[in-house]
């Protein structure tokens, strides 16, 4: 009854908490990406690991466009675990020479959301991810400078931990389902481990008390999924 309890208490607060997503449909082909987003308490970076000493800029492809640097980013899509057909637009990409054209070599590099405030779960779109095994990528999550969770992509895989069903390859559009990080976080490093986008970026910021019931929770016996 008691572990009854906390579970309705934590489900009641989480209903009030406030989810938000980036969806980058503000900005245009070809804007590079930074603080456009610092109202709302989000800052993005990014680092290119093929050409470190030039800017390492984060930019913004359309994928609804034809003929582009890469036809690979370019919708309808070929496979993936959701609508082919989806219509994403903008997606964010780590540019190759300050253009839109994704960085194609492995790894990439990176992809960091630095937050004003303590959120507690994450999801997103990514496009293109090849192949898991040539294209090793991974989130990590940090709490006040120290690294709290680490998810491998290949865990979104049927019969991963984050079991999502995606389906990686060329021109694939794949919907990772927002899952909750424990104790939450203030910095995401998304690892590019190719050439690939990243579209609805979608993150909740927990009602006062949240974290520290779901926390009070696995205290008491909730097992942590990882």
């Amino acid at each position: 009854m008691k572990y009854t309890m906390i579970a309705m208490t934590a489900a009641a607060i989480a209903s009030a908490a406030g989810a938000d997503t980036l969806d980058f449909s503000d900005l245009n082909h070809g804007d590079v990406v930074s603080d456009q987003y610092a109202g709302l308490g989000v800052n993005i970076s990014t680092v290119n690991f093929d050409d470190p000493a030039n800017p390492n800029l984060g930019v913004i492809f359309d994928t609804s466009l034809s003929g582009t640097a890469d036809g690979d980013l370019e919708d309808p899509f070929s496979l993936g675990n959701t609508d082919l057909n989806t219509d994403l637009g903008n997606i964010l990409i780590i540019s190759e020479d300050g253009s839109p054209n994704d960085e194609g070599s492995r790894p990439a590099g990176t992809i960091t959301f630095t937050f004003d405030m303590l959120v507690e779960s994450f999801g997103f779109h990514v496009v293109d991810l090849e192949s898991e095994t040539i294209e090793e990528s991974s989130l990590d999550f940090y709490r006040d400078g120290s690294l709290v969770e680490t998810v491998d992509f290949e865990e979104f895989l049927a019969g991963g931990d984050y079991d999502n069903g995606v389906i990686f390859g060329n021109n694939s559009i794949n919907l990772i389902n927002e899952f909750t990080v424990d104790g939450g976080y203030d910095e995401l490093v998304i690892n590019v481990g190719g050439s690939m986008g990243f579209d609805n970026i979608t993150y909740t910021i927990p009602a006062p008390g949240a974290l520290a019931l779901i926390g009070l929770g696995a205290a008491v016996g909730i097992r942590r999924r990882r």
